[in-house]
């Protein structure tokens, strides 16, 4: 029959780093659309935050302004801040602005801003100018409570519009104009009209750039750091998958011979035809034990890899664990023989448990049976069982099954009851095994609430330590 080969490393590894890489990319894209969105969302409410605050600002300049000159017999308001222009007529702003323009007296004042063009000069201080314009369209500046001129192109189309308007606040996009209209109380039919420039809004522009700059700072940022930390993040997952797949291919492995001899078998019966069934029989029962072996392999396998979600519930019935030890112990005894190596054992009285014995069972057995096949000719397999107060807060039941063979190596011991793990391939399948006995003792003491512990050196050989609840 063709030999099937063996699967090889990168026949393992091939489509599990295809499958890690896919899993970093999504990984990374949904970090960083998260990141994305998040800043942007942030960025946006800083931005409508500070450009509501902008706007709330000048309204209140020019609130808090005509309600000054509309209302003259009312004491200043107690948020306006006057401006000094040199010794003349003050110039006011409402609000905690401060500033300085000089005038020549009785001339216009040539060094104060324009306001009402599309070319102005962003400024922290709201820049005002107030009118009084008459019916006929004749208007006069306001010189107390004004900080900024106004083109007289500009301020004829400005005041026409707003007249024109039934609004008492607004916005002139045509000339960037902020304004607030009241009728005039000193001189009926005039109206007082105030306006702020709207420059200063355009700072929002220049916050929103620098946010910008930020955001895509801080998005390249988290990319690096996405990038090492969904390496770190698949390590656990990269490390499952290559354990899962190294034994899968250890597993094939092991079935391939108990395979190879059923067929062999059944090709010697099939060649035979006309001979009884008496005369076949080593065949027949060749091909039984190695049924058997795969059926026990296979169930091995099944209990391993079931999520833990479905594990078997233990069977909790108060199980003689001193007898229960003791029975392994005297099936081992032949084993022990044959390989050269004699077990000792220390087992106490009555030290009862609560749990499923046939599982149990199988757990103790496999201690003793890897404690035997690496003890080592002529050594020994010292069985203890005691009971014992760990952190005096119950008594349990302690087992320890040591053997003075070869130590397991150092860098190994913390993989000893992986799953998926085995410390020397060469090693334990010329001992028969499947890597798979320690990992299964495991699963039997966690579901029996207990702990197995190994501590192995060449000094003192090595030792498996299994404690368990007493039952009540």
């Amino acid at each position: 029959m063709p030999k099937v080969p063996a699967p090889t490393h990168d026949a393992i590894i091939g489509p599990s780093s295809k499958l890690l890489r896919n899993l970093r990319i999504k990984f990374i894209t949904i970090n960083m659309a998260t990141t994305t969105l998040l800043l942007a969302t942030i960025f946006a409410i800083i931005l409508y935050a500070d450009y509501t605050s902008r706007i709330n600002t000048i309204e209140n300049e020019l609130e808090g302004v005509i309600t000054e000159v509309t209302a003259p017999q009312i004491p200043q308001l107690s948020a306006t801040q006057r401006l000094s222009t040199g010794g003349n007529a003050p110039v006011a702003t409402s609000g905690s602005t401060s500033g300085t323009y000089s005038s020549n007296p009785g001339s216009s004042d040539v060094s104060a801003p324009t306001i009402g063009s599309s070319k102005n000069a962003e400024s922290s201080v709201v820049l005002m100018s107030v009118y009084s314009v008459s019916e006929n369209g004749i208007y006069t500046t306001v010189g107390n409570y004004t900080n900024a001129k106004i083109p007289e192109s500009v301020i004829l189309g400005a005041n026409e519009q707003v007249l024109e308007s039934k609004d008492a606040n607004g916005f002139l996009p045509d000339y960037n104009l902020y304004y607030a209209k009241r009728a005039s109380t000193t001189d009926p039919g005039d109206d007082i009209i105030a306006y702020a420039d709207g420059s200063s809004m355009n700072v929002w522009r220049n916050l929103a750039w620098t946010l910008l700059f930020a955001g895509l700072g801080a998005i390249a940022f988290m990319f690096l750091v996405n990038i090492f930390f969904s390496r770190w993040a698949m390590m656990p997952i990269r490390m499952s998958i290559k354990q899962q797949q190294q034994f899968t291919a250890d597993a094939s492995h092991e079935l391939k011979t108990p395979l190879t001899v059923i067929l062999a078998n059944t090709a010697i019966l099939k060649s035979q035809p006309e001979a009884r069934v008496e005369d076949q029989m080593q065949w027949v029962e060749s091909t039984h034990m190695e049924a058997e072996r795969m059926q026990l392999l296979v169930n091995d396998m099944l209990a391993l890899l079931r999520p833990d979600g479905q594990k078997q519930n233990v069977v909790r019935e108060r199980v003689d664990f001193t007898d229960l030890v003791e029975g392994e112990v005297l099936q081992f005894e032949s084993v022990a023989f044959e390989l050269g190596v004699e077990i000792d054992d220390d087992i106490a009285e009555d030290v009862y448990v609560e749990g499923d014995a046939e599982r149990l069972g199988r757990m103790v057995a496999t201690l003793i049976d890897n404690a035997c096949k690496y003890a080592g000719e002529g050594m020994s397999v010292d069985v203890t069982l005691r009971k014992t107060l760990p952190n005096g807060v119950r008594e349990k039941a302690e087992l320890k099954v040591h053997n003075d063979g070869p130590a397991i190596p150092e860098e190994d011991l913390p993989h000893v009851f992986d799953r998926f793990y085995r410390a020397d391939k060469a090693r334990t399948s010329s001992k028969g095994g499947y890597g798979l006995g320690l990992a299964i003792g495991q699963e039997i003491a966690h579901e029996h609430d207990g702990v197995i512990e190994v501590e192995s050196s060449d000094a003192d050989g090595t030792t498996f330590t299994v404690t368990l609840p007493l039952a009540d």
